[in-house]
């Protein structure tokens, strides 16, 4: 059973260039892993275990051939001070809470959303238990990737125009040990989908829900950040 959760009274954006020459910028934009930390070494409360549903973080990394931009949503504005001082080169604060309160039935918007959709396929195995092992999760693409959007799209209180556009943005990256005592690393994908059209509200509390609290899998990664703007 899905709670939902009121939306926080304010809500923060900022937006962070990114210096890819930047010593520690550069590992960043490889590792998903240590830009999750990044990010959360910003917020108020030390990171750690719930730090991150707390402050309301989520974040998506947007990339084109000469910048890297990194957004953040927050439900309290960031400490950029504890950037490097070479990690940027501009930075950018607002509060999207009137944004929120704009968002009325009937109102049409544009979006964007990188999201990692999945399926589960239930394991057939069980433990000396009887317990069922957990089952595995498959990302999704294409047709299956869209259809899945427009389930979680119609929970999110939106009826999609039929213009939505879905394409492969840059993959997380993670960088793991091979084994505590083993040399060397190796690395694993996380396959992220960006979706982006036009909608219209059905139901403003449900969008705000899914504006603050994000939608699908690895929020924690750089994925089901929900940005809107008003159509034009």
């Amino acid at each position: 059973m899905t709670t939902t959760l009121a939306p926080p009274a304010t809500a923060h954006l900022t937006k962070i260039q990114i210096n890819p020459r930047s010593d520690d910028a550069g590992p960043d934009l490889t590792n998903a892993q240590r830009l999750h930390h990044r990010v959360l070494s910003l917020t108020p409360d030390p990171p750690g275990t719930g730090t991150r549903q707390t402050a309301g973080v989520l974040y998506r990394l947007e990339r084109d051939r000469t910048t890297h931009t990194l957004l953040i949503q927050s439900t309290t504005p960031l400490d950029l001070t504890q950037l490097p001082a070479d990690y940027a080169t501009a930075t950018d604060h607002r509060d999207i809470t009137p944004l929120l309160t704009w968002c009325q039935e009937g109102r049409a918007i544009r979006y964007r959303l990188d999201a990692a959709p999945q399926r589960s396929q239930p394991s057939t195995t069980t433990d000396a238990k009887g317990r069922r092992h957990r089952g595995k999760l498959y990302p999704l693409y294409g047709q299956e990737a869209t259809a899945w959007w427009h389930r979680k799209a119609t929970e999110a209180g939106l009826t999609l125009d039929p213009d939505t556009t879905l394409t492969a943005s840059q993959p997380a990256i993670f960088g793991r040990k091979k084994h505590p005592h083993e040399p060397g690393r190796m690395r694993f994908h996380m396959p992220i989908t960006r979706f982006e059209g036009h909608a219209t509200i059905t139901d403003p509390d449900a969008l705000r829900t899914a504006i603050t609290t994000g939608i699908g899998r690895a929020r924690a990664y750089g994925a089901g950040l929900l940005s809107i703007a008003p159509s034009r």
